[in-house]
């Protein structure tokens, strides 16, 4: 059985351990106590001897931080506290708030208790005052090492006060707090139980349980496992997993999977953005870099070489991913603040916006359609970018069709699109029925589609190369900009494939298609008010009669495309 060292100062009290250790005879003066005692929240030895370490690690530093001040006649900084003691005070002082509450069902108390609210929620000031109050006897009570301003005196001019991060993380953990005790109230008036959680953070909390235990928390490792395996977030796809990897692998790296979730500072957060920031874009297709086994490794390198780096608008993504991170965290109760939040670089100007093509462009490209496939020996070149024009789907979703995804849904003939083993879509809208463009149908598709599955295949365009939807899509799309940009010469920034989908957008709207069908079909969540999210939505037959009034004025869909190769 494994041993754990023996821990100075680590001593149990009542079911929970503490920490205990004497201030160092030369600083009692300055800081004013003899010892300090550290609440660890936990009744595992081994969970406790671990938190223990951590803490006398910190008191060591303020303490020698303390003695740096005092040689060269500064005044000794404040005693930092961390986010789980200073959790840890307002869960306990929630939780005896809880005990004590005696329920009184009254017009006018109900009334003031939803005026709290409302005055918690928009930060009105006089419940900004009442919040520091309450802060600062919450900290003069527990000892908690946040600073606050100076009592003011009458005829003398406050001094200037600024509230440390601590001071904000309490007064909004104490909001919190006082939202949900009202909120609990609401609910015994209203003749509930009156300690189901509103707010995740005061999960498990009520007034039958016993006094909250909150340690330092789950450590970052932890967390990301947690949110990697986490159930309620099944639903995301593959490309929204593959950036929290990327963020992950630097989280780990730059602050390591040991640190205190908790402990976890806004500087930590800007280190990892700065390294992802020196990541060579397509760095895993760069032999230069096949030997680097982290990412340091690979920063390293790329500082000695010219190598394109990560655009400004990849790394807002990742930075926003990490952002996200701790929301999930804050969420789930496991966090108070988040330390990443508008960390990710600004847009500026030099960013450009996507743009459909204009009609010549699109013109450009249907008339070269059977040189680019090849007199339609290529077939996937000829229909992909076809079924792009005139359904609005992705690329992604488009090369790896197969025959089962065209069928009859409600009396007409349909794009099926769903998710399977084989294939991700991008988000839980995008699973839909789309009816096919009756321009599609006069092309030939269907005629397609019969062919294909007569020859017993699958796939509907066999001829495009790629395993995988990934590597369909990859490849597709490296070829269709090369053949854009430097065959048809439309190189103008702000246009790719993603196009064809902003085009169809503009489409409907030219049609007048109305909002709920437009969302139907281009696969766009339902936003809107309540009364959108009733009901399964608008009916194929519907979709069908708003697509065959969608049309390009001045497109030319040139008399070769409709040819036995073609299909």
């Amino acid at each position: 059985m494994e041993q754990v060292e023996k821990v100075t100062g680590l001593i149990r009290r009542g079911s929970t351990y503490s920490l205990r250790r004497r201030v160092p005879t030369d600083l009692v003066k300055a800081l004013r106590k003899r010892e300090i005692w550290i609440a660890l929240g936990t009744t595992d030895y081994r969970v406790a001897a671990k938190e223990a370490r951590r803490a006398s690690v910190r008191l060591d530093l303020e303490w020698d931080r303390a003695r740096e001040a005092l040689k060269n006649g500064e005044p000794v900084p404040a005693q930092s506290v961390t986010d789980a003691e200073i959790r840890r005070a307002v869960l306990g002082d929630f939780w005896r708030v809880e005990q004590d509450t005696v329920t009184i069902r009254d017009d006018e108390v109900r009334e003031n208790a939803e005026h709290d609210i409302a005055a918690y929620e928009s930060r009105d000031p006089s419940a900004e005052a009442a919040l520091f109050a309450q802060a600062r006897s919450l900290i003069n009570e527990r000892n908690l090492g946040v600073p606050l301003p100076a009592p003011s005196r009458i005829g003398i001019r406050a001094e200037r006060f600024e509230a440390s991060p601590e001071l904000v993380k309490l007064l909004e953990l104490l909001r919190r707090a006082d939202i949900e005790h009202l909120k609990r109230m609401l609910d015994r008036m209203d003749g509930q139980h009156g300690d189901i959680a509103h707010d995740p953070l005061f999960a498990g909390i009520n007034s039958v349980s016993p006094r909250p235990a909150a340690s330092e928390g789950i450590t970052l490792g932890e967390a990301i496992k947690r949110m990697e395996t986490d159930p309620t977030r099944a639903h995301l796809g593959d490309t929204a997993d593959a950036k929290y990897v990327m963020t992950f692998r630097a989280m780990k790296e730059v602050i390591g999977p040991d640190m205190p979730l908790a402990a976890i500072t806004r500087a930590d957060c800007s280190a990892v953005q700065e390294l992802l920031a020196s990541i060579p874009a397509n760095v895993t297709k760069l032999k230069a870099y096949e030997g680097c086994k982290t990412l340091r490794d690979i920063a390293a390198r790329a500082a000695t070489r010219n190598d394109r780096k990560m655009a400004v608008g990849t790394v807002r993504v990742y930075t926003h991913t990490l952002s996200a991170f701790f929301n999930w965290s804050i969420n789930k109760g496991l966090l108070t603040v988040n330390p990443a939040v508008r960390l990710a670089p600004a847009k500026g100007a030099a960013d450009i916006s996507k743009r459909p093509f204009t009609i010549d462009e699109m013109n450009k490209i249907v008339a070269g359609l059977g040189e680019w496939s090849k007199g339609g020996a290529l077939a996937g070149r000829r229909w992909v970018p076809l079924i792009a024009i005139f359904s609005g789907m992705r690329l992604g979703e488009i090369v790896g069709l197969t025959v089962d995804d065209i069928g009859v849904r409600d009396g007409v003939e349909c794009f099926i699109l769903r998710k399977t083993a084989a294939k991700s879509l991008k988000t839980p809208g995008s699973e839909r029925v789309l009816p096919v463009h009756p321009e599609l149908i006069r092309l030939g598709l269907l005629q397609r589609v019969a062919n294909v599955r007569g020859e017993g295949g699958s796939r509907l365009f066999h001829d495009l190369p790629g395993s995988s939807q990934a590597e369909l899509s990859d490849l597709f799309q490296k070829r269709f900009a090369y053949w854009q940009k430097k065959v048809l010469g439309i190189n103008e920034p702000g246009v790719s494939f993603h196009s064809f989908r902003h085009g169809f957008r503009d489409a409907l709207r030219e049609a007048g298609v109305p909002i709920d069908a437009t969302r139907a079909m281009g696969g766009w969540a339902r936003s809107g008010g309540v009364e959108e999210r009733y009901g399964q939505g608008t009916r194929p037959s519907t979709l069908a009669r708003w697509m065959a009034v969608v049309k390009y004025e001045g497109l030319i869909l040139a008399g070769d495309l409709k040819d036995g190769s073609f299909w």
